[in-house]
């Protein structure tokens, strides 16, 4: 517990010198030493109060300890040391005989025995008058089963391209050989540039040297994604008709040539920056380099002595030779004349197999009429498609159509597809012409512009929710995998955005204990992630109310006898903290607390609780009791104790830092110090209490 801060009302704090001249109406029975020790315990309140409610996790052991947070406030508050020099005096006073009183005989001659025989049979007689065991549950709303104004989760799956059968591709032979040609479809939309005239060049040098082959780290998937993306733009996204044919030749060597039907001009074929596909967003390539990086690498990394490509009335022929200006090799081409073809090719030879096999496999990195991954989307729109995929089952990472890495591993998602059908600006993804690999904050990022898209019916959203089934469940931050961590992102930015009526068994994780947790499982609630809360899921604190913060200690007769008097002491003090016109204080049933007792020291409490010796239980601005450490319980003092209930009941209004609560406890404070004062009856009491108490203390050292 902190300090508490406080307020000054009429230049005072407690006008306890002009409580203590008030006379009560009625006749006073009780002697000058009892008075003396009932200003005492009144003035140790005070004490309390403006020393920070006795700091709650420290016990006042001696006057010094008193005095120097006294001085501490001082040293900050230079105008309170004025306002409350005569208080600040009379607490040194009194502290001095409130010590003296306590640390006396327990009988006290002037002690009315009829006093202290019925207090001490009222404790022998009660009861808690609540279940010590079950600390009440706080927090719980009501929360309607259907909400007003939400949209029901819509129904998942589509039929979209039922027409798709896995391609039966072959294997490559032994001895390299292999001839694949895809299906045509009526989705292939052939690109036909018209023809134009040039001059043949021999031996043509580009500025492009042979080491500019090192500044991007490609192995053979990557030289066969750029190779196939041109074939693949060439027939509108889909490889459908791109014909593979591979044969071995003299020296270990395999020839390979693969055809598709688009035509396209030379200069396509030469300068960087000339490519047909950089304002379209559904094309896989951007600027032209990748076929000449593609090509690069073939000739240097690769053992190719030439990359030929040809369409239309052209022929190109890469080769690497040396350079005008150094003795480093330069990418160098010659442009031919060819009699005129209805599409184009590249033609390179390599004597690694490997790169056949990566050339076959990339086949179905690509859209095509018989990739199964794009077959019946669970969720599909404009923007993007979403397919799950049975458990343990490889899917892919997929943008305008080609297969993107992910984690390293084109098969990098496991158990689901996710397409996206364009390009998303750049400043959410950009892949680069590396293409490198893409991880989990692209999918972070992918997810909030998607949420973002005001464009995208809320029914859309929902459904991508309910297509996301698999990945509701609250894991925790350590365990959530990529597409977790894409829900959790979407769930962020559809926060107030989205209303959704989500079943009855599921809830959002809110703070709660693992043995909640598994209850809840055990009886068929699905714990969600927390981020659902915002768009509609109840809570586990809906429906639970909040988690239990400290197990409970079932008190020993000692611990019994010592809850039973502070209960009684809070009953006796009830006229002057109730609620009234002029005062905001409690209800019957705040003032009768169910107080609970948890052990500071115990493993599981240590971590959090090891300075705390008391804590509130509040809900939704009354009081429901509070927590007391049972340490704290056997060793204070009475006096100690019965403010420190004062200053946990006050808690209602707020937490320690809010001004709210200081107020209400100063309040609750002055309160009681008049009712000790003005009514001797009440003084005798709790005097009589505070005799009880000490007696348990010496019952418990026996």
């Amino acid at each position: 517990m902190t300090p508490v801060s406080f307020r000054a009302n009429d230049n005072q704090i407690f006008p306890i010198e002009q409580d203590i001249e008030q006379k009560s109406d009625k006749p006073s029975k009780f002697t000058n030493s009892e008075k003396i020790g009932a200003v005492a315990f009144a003035s140790a309140l005070a004490a309390a109060t403006i020393t920070g409610g006795i700091m709650h996790g420290k016990l006042r052991s001696t006057e010094k300890v008193l005095n120097g947070k006294i001085k501490d406030i001082n040293s900050k508050y230079g105008e309170l040391d004025k306002l409350n020099k005569k208080l600040q005096d009379e607490i040194k006073k009194t502290t001095e005989k409130f010590n003296a009183l306590f640390e006396q005989s327990v009988t006290p001659k002037d002690m009315p025995e009829d006093v202290y025989g019925a207090m001490k049979s009222t404790i022998e007689k009660a009861d808690y008058g609540y279940d010590i065991t079950t600390p009440p549950v706080t927090g719980k709303r009501i929360v309607k089963t259907k909400m007003e104004n939400a949209i029901d989760l819509p129904q998942v799956g589509t039929t979209n391209r039922s027409f798709i059968k896995e391609l039966n591709i072959p294997e490559i032979s032994e001895s390299g050989k292999f001839d694949y040609e895809l299906p045509m479809s009526d989705e292939v939309k052939i690109t036909h540039m018209k023809s134009a005239d040039f001059k043949p060049v021999k031996s043509q040098p580009t500025n492009v040297s042979e080491n500019y082959a090192d500044s991007v780290k490609w192995d053979n998937d990557k030289i066969a994604r750029d190779v196939l993306q041109n074939f693949f733009d060439g027939h509108g996204q889909t490889l459908d008709g791109v014909k593979l044919h591979f044969e071995p030749v003299a020296g270990g060597r395999y020839k390979v040539r693969i055809e598709g039907k688009s035509t396209y001009t030379p200069d396509k074929a030469v300068y960087i920056g000339e490519s047909t596909k950089r304002e379209n967003s559904k094309a896989a390539g951007n600027y032209g380099e990748g076929l000449k990086m593609a090509t690069l690498k073939l000739l240097k990394d690769k053992d190719a002595k030439n990359v030929k490509i040809g369409s239309d009335n052209w022929n190109l022929t890469y080769t690497l030779e040396k350079g005008n200006l150094s003795d480093a090799r330069v990418l160098t081409y010659s442009l031919d004349k060819a009699p005129k073809m209805d599409g184009n090719y590249l033609e390179f030879e390599t004597s690694d197999k490997n790169l056949l096999t990566s050339l076959r496999n990339t086949i179905q990195r690509f859209y095509n009429s018989g990739n199964p991954h794009f077959r019946c989307p669970d969720f599909e729109n404009d923007k993007l498609a979403v397919k799950i995929l049975p458990k343990g089952e490889k899917g892919g990472f997929y943008m305008s159509g080609q297969r993107f890495e992910f984690d390293g591993k084109y098969d990098g998602l496991d158990g689901v597809v996710f397409m996206l059908k364009e390009k998303p600006p750049k400043a959410i993804l950009d892949p680069s012409r590396d293409r490198v690999s893409l991880n989990s904050s692209d999918l972070e990022n992918i997810a909030k512009w998607v949420a973002k898209d005001k464009n995208m019916p809320d029914e859309e959203k929902a459904k991508l929710i309910n297509t996301l089934q698999n990945y509701w469940e609250e894991k925790g931050y350590f365990a959530d995998g990529p597409m977790d961590k894409f829900l959790n992102m979407f769930l962020l930015y559809s926060d107030g955005k989205l209303n959704i009526n989500f079943p009855e068994n599921c809830v959002a994780y809110s703070n709660a204990s693992n043995e909640l947790i598994r209850d809840l499982g055990s009886k068929g609630y699905k714990i969600c992630k927390d981020g659902f809360s915002g768009i509609g899921m109840k809570t586990v604190r809906d429906l639970c109310g909040d988690m239990r913060k400290h197990d409970v200690v079932i008190p020993n007769d000692i611990q019994k006898k010592k809850i039973l008097i502070l209960k009684e002491a809070l009953r006796k003090l009830s006229p002057s903290l109730k609620s009234n016109p002029k005062f905001r204080g409690f209800t019957d049933s705040e003032l009768d607390a169910h107080i609970y007792m948890f052990d500071r020291n115990a493993p599981k409490e240590k971590r959090n609780y090891s300075d705390t010796l008391a804590e509130a239980i509040t809900d939704l601005g009354s009081s429901k009791g509070f927590w007391i450490d049972k340490s704290y319980l056997s060793e204070a003092n009475f006096a100690d104790v019965l403010e420190t209930a004062l200053h946990e009941l006050s808690h209602k209004a707020g937490g320690d830092e809010s001004s709210a609560f200081s107020y209400m406890l100063t309040n609750v404070n002055k309160q009681a110090i008049g009712q000790m004062m003005n009514d001797p009856e009440c003084r005798a009491e709790l005097l009589a209490l505070n005799k009880l108490w000490k007696m348990a203390d010496i019952n418990a050292a026996a």
